[in-house]
């Protein structure tokens, strides 16, 4: 089988690359929904309140690992296309190195200003305590985030295509036993 750069039908190049693409988000999708309804087993509307009013938050930082990722991608799939390979791993590097830098930023910042946040978020009285502490774990888990969103475009732009979609859905499923273990079994 050529590789999606060599293959000749554009139809099926695109869906060679846009299929995992939508797999891998639509496993996102499902882990935010699973989120969602772990936390509903309290039967506490605060906490409920706490994760949707983070998920703009979290989404925000997966938004800037796609700077890096999506943006790296198509600057390396040119580059590989040109065939200038040292200028392609060089940029691979700039953008592992960014989005490392980027995601213990958002981490060091996201704690300092965990308060404010919370409130810019639309936290109150009865959700604050739940959202800030919502919030840290997110902010702790920012670096991480980020590579591995980072990391799923970077890995299409070389054609390891189906290795960035295993690992985007193998990380959610692995995110979602956690919340059932944490959440149901443990009661955290």
């Amino acid at each position: 089988m050529p590789s999606v750069f060599e293959e000749k039908n554009n139809h099926k190049a695109i869906m060679r690359v846009g299929l995992p693409a939508m797999l891998g988000q639509l496993t996102t999708l499902i882990y935010n929904l699973a989120d969602t309804f772990f936390v509903s087993l309290t039967k506490e509307p605060a906490m409920i309140a706490a994760v949707t009013l983070c998920a703009p938050i979290l989404l925000i930082i997966m938004s800037i690992a796609c700077v890096f990722g999506m943006g790296g991608s198509s600057v390396i799939a040119r580059l590989l296309g040109e065939d200038k390979k040292e200028e392609s791993g060089t940029t691979m590097n700039f953008c592992v190195y960014a989005m490392a830098i980027a995601g213990v930023a958002v981490l060091a910042l996201g704690l300092v200003f965990l308060q404010p946040l919370a409130k810019i978020s639309g936290a109150d009285a009865d959700n604050i305590a739940y959202t800030c502490d919502y919030l840290k774990w997110i902010f702790l888990g920012a670096p991480f985030i980020m590579m591995a969103n980072g990391f799923v475009h970077l890995f299409r732009s070389v054609g390891l295509i189906k290795e960035g979609t295993i690992g985007l859905v193998l990380g959610n499923a692995i995110n979602m036993v956690l919340d059932y273990v944490f959440i149901a079994i443990f009661r955290w």
